[in-house]
């Protein structure tokens, strides 16, 4: 398993994955819906005349009108426009919420990753803290040490013992929260460099809040292009005779209503949408400040890990080489058991601070592809 293909397997389980199909298919209805040149369904309207409840002479009319509201060519363009503006925000929103899972997903596996390797530090810290604890037996029993130093080393075996079973823990606890959002796929193996330069303008939540933008500017030119109501073209049809014996007269007739407009109609609408505007691009504008600080703060990071992983691995080697030399000591006499054991706690902690370190670099270079918007 890749970081790449982790991603993919939670974005499949998500929320947003799943209402992706119905939210396509909603923003082709509206393109379909806006494309179309009637503003609305249109209305029958069925008026049947007869004299028979009066005079009763024969008197008969059925008349059937269709009212057809239809959009003006500017208005069907502004719409047209408009419902295209939601699909292209529609495509943002799922290429940014895409990122977001996928950055779920990196600070997941990198919580794992460090987990397990405080399980592997604390299993060789038992492990040597058992076999210090024999050799201290050993010696005791040969009476060249007091009872009292086999007692701190079986101290320190239990310490490292608690250590661990904290350590185990954790690891159940990331696995759990690994499985939930990934559906139990393996810890990918591969890890993330840093990008050695990139770009802010293809970040998916800038694009996301500039399509925004673009989509308040679509509204507020709908509002201002639909002035008045939209006009109706109206089909009838009349069947009519004026008493009995008379043959039945059909007619058709055609007209157009169209309405009159006013400024005051739109200007609620007009405001509103400009307000829109006004916050969408203050929205897009923040967005891209906002980013570009993140940037480079997660550049600053990646170098402040990698000079941490240098010291930490200096630091290491430092420990190891204080370590073995006072094993020797420790075995020829030269120094007692409290000595030996800070050489190995130590040891330790420097072990385990260069492999956090080395961790630390990997999650920083990870978060600064993050930061940069670039997906695994």
């Amino acid at each position: 398993m890749t970081i790449r293909s982790v991603v993919a397997a939670a974005w499949e389980r998500s929320a947003a994955s799943r209402a992706t199909g119905a939210r396509r298919e909603l923003a082709q209805a509206r393109r379909s819906a806006a494309d179309g040149w009637m503003a609305t369904p249109p209305s029958l309207t069925l008026l049947h005349t007869t004299d028979r409840l009066n005079r009763n002479d024969g008197a008969r009319e059925v008349e059937a009108e269709l009212e057809v509201p239809l959009r003006t060519p500017g208005v069907r363009a502004a719409g047209a426009a408009t419902a295209e503006a939601e699909a292209t925000v529609l495509e943002g929103e799922l290429t940014a919420a895409r990122l977001g899972v996928a950055g779920e997903v990196r600070e997941a596996i990198w919580k794992l990753r460090l987990a397990h390797t405080e399980v592997e530090a604390n299993e060789r810290r038992v492990a040597d803290a058992e076999a210090l604890a024999a050799d201290v037996e050993r010696r005791v029993r040969a009476g060249d040490l007091a009872r009292v130093d086999a007692n701190n080393a079986r101290a320190s075996v239990l310490i490292a013992r608690v250590a661990l079973a904290d350590a185990v823990a954790r690891v159940q606890r990331e696995q759990r929260l690994y499985a939930a959002l990934t559906g139990n796929a393996p810890i990918p193996g591969d890890t993330e460099s840093p990008p050695a330069s990139a770009e802010l303008d293809a970040h998916p939540l800038l694009i996301a809040a500039r399509a925004a933008a673009d989509l308040a500017r679509a509204r507020l030119h709908e509002a201002s292009t639909a002035t008045r109501d939209h006009p109706e073209l109206i089909l009838g049809v009349k069947r009519e005779r004026g008493e009995f014996g008379e043959h039945y007269a059909n007619t058709t007739s055609v007209g157009v209503r169209v309405p009159f407009g006013s400024e005051a109609r739109n200007r609620p609408l007009i405001g509103a949408a400009n307000a829109e505007v006004i916050e969408a691009e203050t929205t897009a504008t923040q967005q891209r400040e906002r980013l570009r600080a993140e940037a480079e703060a997660a550049r600053a990071e990646v170098e402040q890990a990698q000079q941490a992983e240098a010291f930490a691995a200096e630091r290491a080697r430092l420990a190891a080489d204080s370590r073995q030399l006072l094993a020797k000591a420790f075995e020829l006499g030269q120094i007692d058991l409290p000595a030996r054991l800070r050489a190995e706690s130590e040891a330790y902690d420097a072990d385990l601070a260069l492999s956090r370190a080395r961790l630390d670099s990997g999650r920083a270079a990870s978060r600064l592809k993050q930061a940069y918007g670039l997906l695994p």
